[in-house]
């Protein structure tokens, strides 16, 4: 179950929660850069018509009309125009990039500081905690009464029987509240078929512990039924952690080859940002960098050496980005798949009419923590919207 637990706490501390992932930083950047484009492409367009307007005049233009120096004039304005125009086309881009150099390295810083880890954590502890205490079959009333017969009746008689003996061994394994052994396979296998045979040797010598063989048997086999389903969710919980951990790290790589690129203190930003306490603290470090961005691509746009080939990087870090993203969007679809897939599994076995009374009460008892768990999971995040939003942050909003 640790590993469990510390999934969900992973994940807050790779990701802010979803309900807060557009912060006001990211949704300022999306409204500069569409502001700005607007802007371009209006003076693109008006361009366009004095260009235009001027490619008419001059081909309607003859010798009776207008004067050379007329024309001389009208050609300067086109050429004039047209200059300006290569300026708006150069310009575009390089607007548009900048920004979502912006919004990528904010995003970027998004994924890793969390807001919010403890309250997840809390409420999947609960959950996992009592998910764990169903498979500890030496809790259920049915398996320990029997248990004790059993040790009574091994003690007096079974000692000297090897066979016995390995069946003591078995069921010991199984029942130890600090056993790792599986509620599973080979060594359940054996303690079952061996109780079955042991009692159709018995018979009804040992009435007590012959009676309560059934319910003992039935406990054991559906506790056991039910860890072998769980396990294969619980598996994909470890493949979403190992997934999360190289996230992590990729993350983290790119974090510090971006602060390197564009100049931004590492120490501040673990001062700043990083320990930061309270919301308004980190926002004002993602304007610094925005301001540490914008500041270090003009420098680079001047020098003859770089001028235009930041381009290239800035977009590369961009996608990079969107790439982490869309994958941390993936696996809390993943997770969330999980999360039913656990409801589903404790649905099958909640009927008090087909399972043991004492089995379906642990069940019943895990829509709370289950609930609970899920709608802390649907208002951090939003799978969909996540990988929907990842998939379009670069492009300019009408």
């Amino acid at each position: 179950m640790n590993s469990k637990k510390s999934l969900l706490l992973f994940i807050f501390l790779i990701s802010a929660a979803f309900a807060q992932a557009q912060t006001e930083i990211t949704e300022q950047i999306k409204t500069d850069r569409d502001n700005q484009l607007k802007e371009l492409n209006e003076k693109l367009k008006n361009n366009e018509e004095i260009v235009n307007r001027l490619t008419e005049k001059l081909a309607a233009t003859d010798n009776k009309t207008a004067s050379d120096k007329e024309k001389m004039e009208d050609l300067e304005k086109l050429q004039f125009a047209l200059d300006n125009r290569l300026k708006i086309l150069e310009e575009a881009p390089k607007t548009k990039i900048n920004l979502n150099g912006q919004l990528a390295f904010t995003e970027l810083l998004s994924i890793q500081r969390d807001i919010q880890p403890l309250e997840l954590f809390l409420t999947s502890q609960s959950f996992f905690d009592q998910l764990g205490s169903i498979g500890k079959i030496q809790q259920y009333k049915s398996f320990a009464s029997w248990k004790t017969e059993f040790d009574k009746w091994y003690e007096k008689d079974g000692k000297t029987d090897a066979m016995t003996g390995l069946l003591q061994n078995s069921l010991t394994l199984i029942s130890t509240a600090s056993s790792v052994v599986p509620l599973y396979g080979t060594m359940v296998n054996t303690a079952i078929s061996g109780v079955t045979s042991l009692m159709g040797t018995l018979g009804k010598k040992e009435k007590d512990l012959y009676d309560k063989t059934p319910e003992m048997l039935k406990i054991l086999t559906i506790s056991s039924q039910f860890e072998q389903q769980k396990s294969i969710i619980d598996h994909e919980w470890k493949l979403i952690n190992q997934e999360l951990e190289q996230l992590q790290k990729e993350n983290t790589l790119l974090l510090d080859e971006q602060m390197l690129y564009f100049a931004i203190n590492k120490q501040r930003y673990e001062s700043r940002y990083l320990r930061a306490t309270l919301d308004s603290e980190r926002e004002m470090f993602k304007n610094e960098c925005r301001k540490s961005i914008s500041d270090k691509i003009a420098t680079l746009d001047r020098l003859p050496e770089t001028k235009g080939k930041w381009l290239g990087q800035v977009e590369t870090y961009m996608y990079k980005v969107q790439s982490l993203r869309l994958r941390f969007g993936q696996l809390t679809t993943r997770m969330l798949a999980n999360i039913d897939q656990y409801d589903s599994l404790l649905k099958t076995y909640s009927d008090p009419g087909k399972f043991p009374l004492e089995f379906t009460s642990k069940i019943l008892a895990m829509n709370t923590p289950l609930n609970n768990l899920r709608n802390k999971f649907y208002s951090s995040f939003n799978p969909a919207k996540y990988v929907e939003d990842s998939a379009v942050m670069y492009i300019e909003r009408q």
